[in-house]
Order: structure tokens, then sequence, then C-alpha cells
């Protein structure tokens, strides 16, 4: 007895600092203990070491130069990488920490290879059921670089307030409820491919490292086709300062003039025009001047476009020549910035916002000026002329341009008249054209440029823009005279403009910016998946029916739409490009201070979204949920004259409790309830916001409806929820509000229910996260009556922690979307039912049940209520109660009357639930983003003044 406890002293101390090796090694496959101990008999025969074979190899084994296993030369290991052996670190923990990741091997490649000095020995495949512990588990995930400590603790707050290991919690709770480890790994991608791993439970992580990877198994999804930036260098973050750009774009409030001289050259005057009707995306004024053309075509091209939308048609009745006829055109610009534009060009998607944001990225800038294919130093990738790329259309070539620019904006002595953006403040600084020194043109621009260089205006090449110019259409052969006269009176009164221009033109920032447009012109040609018009979707959770019905959106339309998510969970924006199925992450920024639900804004998060908006040449916005995010996103996208969608999945943006429940679980539609209780929330914290009812409720929603003023088009998913949300803010009555149902696309439709026989208990599914809002009390109260009601009762999801189940309710717990057939033909229910006691907006479980082929009990409330009366594919109960509810599960239990629903389900499964696909919501979706691009704008929605009184 002395003589163990003697022992046992001794060697208490080894095994605590040779434990968590000890531990690691114990996970990995390439340690057998059983193997460890026939081959070293000394070891097998001391009563401490037999039982711990893993921490004797962390404590001695190694340093004796003892093998682990047939898997793993440790011997070898240390001779062909000396920087191991050199290090002193223990072979085998080396290669599990490091040298699996950098490539590096566990065995000579060659076939029949035995580690040095053992005997032959058969290693049994990998296994689960080798003895593991948590320890071990949390061992063998620490030395895995697919777990994510940082990215753990700010995706899942709940884990980060309680100051728990992020390890330990995955491995105790996390994987079990299918948090994600980190970024690179993909819990159902990998579950996908090992439905074994799934049906036992177990660790998808653990069982990756364990055994998937030995079989080939991936952690997460790959792109089969790279997007077609991927390798070209990142352009980094904008180098002006986004808070104060755009501050002074939220005050510049008359939207700019478009002001484009015509004389003749019909043709390309009619390009022209249907270049901005097709890619001008932002509020403006087009102001067409006919300069007296001879050619009648021309009077009567510009008659097709009086009554469009932003044009507006003139015609001198004298020829004026160029430089007056612009003049005729900023004095019809009023008090807005103005864009001079040669009738011979044809622009490029949201041409005209990326200007205005050049022309405002600095407090004294003058003009802006594009990148053109011909227009002398102006021109990219080289000066002078140059051809469009072949195979690829002007459309995708500025997009790939803008998609990729640096946004240097290189300063230049002057601008280029082709296409020149000239601020309202320095034109009222510096006057307008001088038309007597230049008539017809031709230096105009330079002399303008050059006297506001000298008042403290600067000039800026826009690298995000590019727009085609066929040059001098209307001038002909006259040109090179005009030329040499406006460069003669430019030289007299500006001495210094020669040298400013080579100068400018040669620096090494205008330099980069040509490369960088080489570079993109090269990468976009090779394009496999195309040059594409990018969409950014906000959201807040990264699991549940919103983000999922995101990602079937965004699928069904990943061959027209290139697609970005901006997530935010108060903390951590991050934005990730979506394509194949595959989330990557692409920009990652921790606000110094977490978003708070009141005020609902951020500063820093206002200027980080803009800025990414614009680095990623983003073309609309589409919300689908706020939660966690800036109001103030919709102002800057407004800013930027980026349009936004704003999608209702439920009523957030009415209140916090989002379900519209009031302190007694009552609905109230938003309008506060006569109880005086307080009201719960959902998504932020406990104790984070002040008291809802009556009081800070008021300030939500007027805060609310300023923002949804500024967006440009709704959806929701079903007629009674846009009702709802009307009856609150009555101004989305005159607003563009869309009810489009969610698609589904199913492998197939299934039979999975039983007819009720009589002779067992009726079985009845109740799918989905059940609480109380989900119809929990009543749930509670069938349970409890369940064994005296003839009733089997299945939960096939989470039931909430305050809803004290009986012990013979069957709950299932958590199921993954694509287990959802599986699970009820496992139960084979008699009906399913769907008890929310708030207004859905739309209702996935609903659709689930149907697509197996299970006829639905609901209450008569919300999108639930709507789609059973619509389709009789069930029950409606007569009351929001278990009594209503017995009602009719005594008519389910009637054969004929459940073969009637059935039949009815049936229905809905050969029209609605097939036809309702996924790609047809995608084209419901793109209709609607093509209208907002393309419809006219309304100075009212877009807080700019369009016309001066």
């Amino acid at each position: 007895m002395v003589k163990d406890l003697f022992r046992r002293a001794l060697v208490k101390p080894v095994m605590n600092s040779h434990q968590p090796q000890a531990a690691q090694i114990e996970a990995s496959e390439l340690f057998d203990g059983q193997w460890y101990l026939a081959q070293y008999p000394d070891v097998a025969k001391h009563p401490v070491w037999k039982k711990q074979a893993a921490l004797h190899y962390a404590r001695f084994g190694a340093q004796e130069n003892r093998q682990p296993g047939p898997s793993f030369d440790a011997v070898w290991y240390l001779t062909q990488y000396p920087d191991v052996k050199a290090s002193g670190m223990n072979p085998l923990l080396h290669y599990l920490q490091h040298g699996r990741r950098e490539g590096r091997q566990p065995l000579p490649a060659r076939s029949g290879h035995k580690p040095a000095a053992v005997a032959e020995r058969r290693l049994p495949p990998p296994s689960l059921q080798k003895s593991s512990t948590e320890q071990g588990d949390v061992a063998l995930i620490n030395g895995s670089d697919l777990f994510d400590r940082e990215w753990y603790l700010s995706e899942y707050q709940d884990v980060a307030s309680h100051g728990v290991d992020p390890v330990v919690h995955y491995v105790q709770k996390g994987a079990k409820e299918l948090r994600e480890p980190g970024p690179a790994f993909d819990t159902a991608f990998y579950f996908a491919q090992c439905p074994d791993a799934r049906r036992e439970g177990v660790n998808p992580l653990v069982h990756y490292l364990r055994v998937g990877h030995h079989q080939g198994c991936r952690p997460r999804p790959e792109l089969t086709i790279a997007p077609w930036w991927q390798e070209v260098e990142p352009a980094e973050p904008v180098a002006f300062d986004m808070a104060a750009t755009l501050e002074r774009l939220k005050v510049a409030r008359h939207v700019p003039a478009v002001i484009i001289p015509v004389y003749n050259a019909v043709d390309a005057v009619a390009d022209c025009l249907a270049s901005l009707q097709a890619h001008t995306r932002m509020t403006c004024r087009i102001i067409v001047i006919d300069d007296a053309s001879p050619d009648p075509a021309v009077p009567q091209l510009l008659d097709g476009y009086r009554d469009v939308w932003p044009f507006e048609c003139y015609r001198n009745e004298h020829n004026l020549g160029f430089t007056r006829t612009v003049n005729r055109g900023l004095q019809l610009a009023g008090h807005a910035d103005a864009v001079l534009l040669n009738s011979d060009t044809c622009v490029t998607p949201g041409w005209l916002s990326r200007l205005r944001l050049a022309a405002y990225s600095q407090a004294w800038v003058g003009t802006v000026t594009p990148f053109s294919n011909n227009a002398g130093a102006f021109s990219a990738p080289e000066p002078g002329t140059n051809e469009l790329p072949d195979g690829l259309a002007l459309e995708a070539f500025g997009r790939a341009i803008a998609q990729g620019a640096l946004h240097r904006y290189p300063q230049v002595p002057t601008g280029n008249g082709f296409c020149l953006y000239i601020r309202r403040d320095c034109l009222d600084d510096m006057g307008e054209l001088d038309a007597g020194a230049f008539p017809r043109g031709y230096g105009e621009e330079n002399d303008f440029c050059m006297r506001a260089g000298k008042q403290g205006w600067t000039h800026l090449i826009d690298d995000s823009s590019y727009i085609h110019h066929v040059r001098s259409a209307s001038f002909g052969s006259e040109k090179t005279a005009l030329m040499e006269q406006g460069r003669q009176v430019i030289d007299k009164r500006h001495p210094e403009y020669g040298k400013q221009v080579q100068k400018a033109f040669a620096a090494p920032g205008l330099q980069e910016a040509r490369r960088r447009v080489a570079t993109l012109t090269e990468a976009a040609q090779g394009a496999g998946r195309g040059v594409k018009p990018r969409i950014l979707y906000v959201l807040a959770t990264r699991t549940g029916g919103t983000p999922q019905t995101n990602q079937d959106l965004m699928q069904a339309l990943d061959d027209r739409i290139e697609c970005f998510v901006l997530r935010c969970n108060s903390r951590v924006m991050t934005l990730l490009h979506f394509a194949e199925g595959v989330y990557t992450q692409v920009e990652r920024h921790v606000l110094s201070e977490p978003l708070q639900a009141f005020p609902h804004r951020s500063a820093e998060y206002d200027a980080v979204a803009a800025e990414w908006l614009v680095r990623y040449a983003i073309e609309l916005v589409h919300v689908r949920h706020i939660a966690w995010h800036s109001l103030g996103l919709i102002e800057a996208a407004r800013a930027l004259a980026v349009p936004t969608v704003f999608s209702f999945h439920d009523y957030y943006s009415v209140c916090p409790s989002i379900k519209l429940l009031d302190d007694q679980q009552q609905f109230c539609g938003g309008r506060c309830t006569a109880t005086r209780g307080d009201c719960g929330h959902e998504l932020w914290a406990e104790g984070s916001l002040p008291p809802l009812k009556h009081a800070a409720i008021k300030t939500w929603q007027r805060e609310f409806n300023d923002v949804l003023a500024q967006c440009d088009a709704f959806v929701t998913t079903t007629p009674s929820a846009r009702a709802n949300l009307q009856a609150v803010y009555p101004a989305l009555k005159q607003r563009d509000f869309r009810v489009l149902p969610h698609g589904r696309d199913f492998p197939r439709m299934a039979q999975l229910a039983s007819a009720p026989s009589g002779k067992e208990p009726l079985r009845i599914v109740f799918p989905g996260n059940i609480s109380r809002a989900k119809g929990g009390e009543t749930i509670l109260e069938l349970a409890r009556r369940a064994p005296e009601l003839g009733l089997e009762i299945h939960i096939l999801g989470k039931a909430s922690s305050d809803l004290a189940l009986p012990d013979w309710v069957n709950c299932h717990g958590g199921y993954m979307r694509d287990e959802f057939f599986d699970k009820i033909a496992a139960i084979r229910p008699h009906v399913g039912a769907v008890l929310s006691i708030w207004p859905e907006t739309f209702c996935h479980t609903l659709t689930e049940l149907w697509a197996t082929g299970v006829p639905v009990i609901g209450f008569d409330i919300g999108a639930v209520g709507d789609r059973l009366r619509e389709s009789n594919a069930g029950w409606l109960a007569p009351s929001m109660t278990a009594e209503g509810v017995l009602t009719v599960l005594e008519e389910a239990r009637q054969a004929e009357t459940w073969q009637q629903k059935l039949q009815a389900v049936q229905h809905w499964q050969q029209t609605k639930g097939t036809s309702q696909s996924c790609q047809v919501m995608a084209e419901a979706y793109l209709t609607l983003y093509q209208h907002v691009w393309h419809r006219p704008f309304k100075a009212l929605s877009s807080g700019l003044i369009a016309f001066e009184s």
C-alpha cells in the first residue's frame, strides 16, 4: 500500500506535465496503444504505463526512438527532417501540429515499408470505435487548423459571453448543435459525404481528422470554376476617407445633369443614348441639345426620347457651336453638377455613380475624367487608341475594370471633354467655358481646368470607370486643325500646361492604374464564369430559413449574377463571396464598439460597408435581414447610388419582438396592446433594450420608417404579411412592394404519411424548433393528455427548455435540411401540425410536410392560415387552443376525411410543389432587380432635388 502511494506520488507530476501532449497523441490515428504495448513488453509490464501507453510515449518513448505505431516512422521522420530533430520536439507531435499541414510525410513513399526496428503487425483501419475521450477530442482539434478559435467566439457570442474555451464548447455542445468550427469546415457538406457519421451522431470535425481525410473526404466544397478575378492581386482599401466622402455626397442634394451636345452623326448619337438608357442607374437629368443638325434623322431620333425619363431634348434654332451649346446645357443644369458627354460615346454600367463618387472623394475636386479606349492620354491600358478585348463585350469589360479597380484616382492638371464630370461649386467659382476662344471645342475643357487649378481645384482620373469613345464623329477631317488652334490658345494662356501634363501622365500612380487595366483585361478575357453584375445580400443569422432561402436564390442566379453576402453579428462584419454553393470570406472587420439595438447605427460600420460597396463594385443591395447591421447601410447605399431591395421575412422592422406577440403572448399587430407588461424580444441580448411597450417602440418604428423610405423596392412572401406591414407603415402602400413566395427544389415528392387505422395511436409530428410562439403551450397540453387521447407525439426539432414535455413525447432533436424526408419516413406520421400563434410570413416546415405527403393541422393566422385555406391540404383549427386542435384531430382520424386531405396534398405536390421551384423564384427576383435598375428614378424616393422652381 505504502509502495503504491509512493509510486503514484512520483508518477503524478510527470503525468500532469505531459498530459496534454499524451491526449493529442492518444487521439491521433497514428498512435496505436495496443500495438505499442505489443512491441515494447517493458512498457506493457509496467503497472502505470500499461494503462497509459500514450503518456509513456510522450514522456519517454520518443526520446528513446520508440515507434508510436506502424503508420508513423519516427526514426525516419527525424532523419528526413533535420529541422525537427534539431528542435528536440516529439516527432509525432510535430507532425500532428505542423508537419501534416506543411505537406510532410509520416512514412517513406515506398510500398511495404515498416517502421525501423519493429516487428511486423497489420494496422487496423482508422475507426472512431478506438477509445476516444473528450479530452482527446479537444487535443486533436487543438492540433488542427480547421478550428478557428477567434472565428468561433466572434460567430457565437453566447460562447464568448460565458468565457468558455471554444474548443471545449464545440466538443461538448457545438458539434451536436451543428455549429461550424470555422470557415474552412462545412458540417453539412461533410455529413453529405459521410452519412454514417451523421447517423452515429459523431463530432464531424473529429471524424474528419481521424477518419475522413484518410478516406479522401473534403472538409468543405471547392469551386470547379474559379471567378474571373481570382488570380488578380486584390485591391487594397480605398485611399480616401470614406466617412467624409459619404457626408459630402449626402450634402450634395442636386442630381447631376448630363449634357450631350449633338450635331449630325445620328448613328453614334443613337448608340450613345441607348447606352445611357441601359446603364445610367442613378437619379439624374440627361440634357440632349441638338445644335441645329442639318441631318433630319437627328431630330427624328430625339423625338423618340422626349417623353422618356430622365431625358430632356432641346434644339438650338441656329447653330451655336459646340462650346456655346455646352454652356446652354450648363445653364439648364441650374445648381447641379454637370457631366459633359460627347455624343460619340457609349457608357458602361454604373458609370455616373462612380464618377460622382470620385468627384466627392476629396473636398476640392473640380473635375473627373474616366478611362477610355480612345481618349489620348486618358486611354488605357495604353495611351492613344485601344481595341476592345476579343470576346469581351463593352458592358462586361466596363464591369471588369470597375470590379478590380484600385480607386487611386490619379491627379492630373486637366480633364478631357469626351466625358468630364464637373462639380457645381467649381463651376460657380470659375464660370462657364470660354466659347469666344474655343467656339467649336478642342481646348475649352483644358482652359477651364487650368484656370480652376490655379484657384486650388484638383482634377482626377477615375480609374474605375471606362467609357467607349469613337472620337470626333461630328467634325471629321477638321479635327487636326481644331486641335492645333486650341493648343495655341492654351500654350499662350498657360505656358506651364505642357510640362504639367507630361509630368502627370508619366507619374507612377497613373502608370500603375493603366497596368491594372491591362491585368484586368487579361483576366476577364479568360473568365470561365464571366464578368457579371454583383449583388450584395445582407443577412443576420448564419442558419435558419432566411439564410437557407437566400442561398437557394443565389444558387439559382449563379449563372447570371455574382453574389456576395454581408453578415454582421453586431461586432464582426464579414463579406463573403458565394458561388457553386461555396462561401469564401473576402473581408472581415471587427468593430471597435459593438452595434446596439438603439440607435441601431454605427458610423464605423457605415464607412466600412460603403468602402466594400465601392471596392467590390456592388450594383444592388438586397437586405434579407437587417438585425445586427447598421441602419446607416441603406443610407450609405443611397448616397453611393446603389439601389436597395428590402425583404421582410419576419416583423423585426416593426418590433424587435420579431413575432409581434405581447407580454401575454397575444398578437399585437405592431400596435401596443393595453397590458403594461414588458414584451420579450429576440436576437439582442437580454437587458440590452429599453422597455419597448408604449415607449421605445415609437423610436424604433420612426427610425425604420425613415430608413425604409430610402429603399427602392420591397418583398415579402404572403399577402397577409404585406398587409400587416402596410398597416404599420402606410407609405408602403404606394411603393413597389411585391409578394414573392419562396421556391424549393425537392429531389422528389414523397408519400410518407400513414393512414389512420383506429388500431394505433394517432401519430402527429411537430416540425421545427418548438417554442411558445410555435404553439408550445398547446403542444405541452396535448402532450400531457396524449395517453388518454390516443396520441403519439413527435417533436422533429428542438423543444424550448421552458417546455417540460413528458417522457413519452418522442423528441428527435435538431436536423439538417436534407434529412427531413428520412426523418419523416422513420416516423410515418398520420398528420403534421404547425401551431404558430404568430403570423408567419411563409413557413418552410409547412412546405416540407406537404412535400413528404403529410396533411397538416394549423391555426388560422398568417402564412399558415393563408396557405392551408388556399390548398385545403389540411385542417384549420377552429380556435388557437388545444381543444381546437383536438376538434380537427377527430376529423383527421376519419378515413374518408383524411383521404380527402391527402388528395389535396398530392394536388399541391403536382402543382405548386413542383412549379414553385428555386429557378422560378429566381426569375421573379431577377425581374424585380432589372426593374429597379432600369426604372425612372423619382426625386422623392432618392432624397435628391431634380428640378428647381
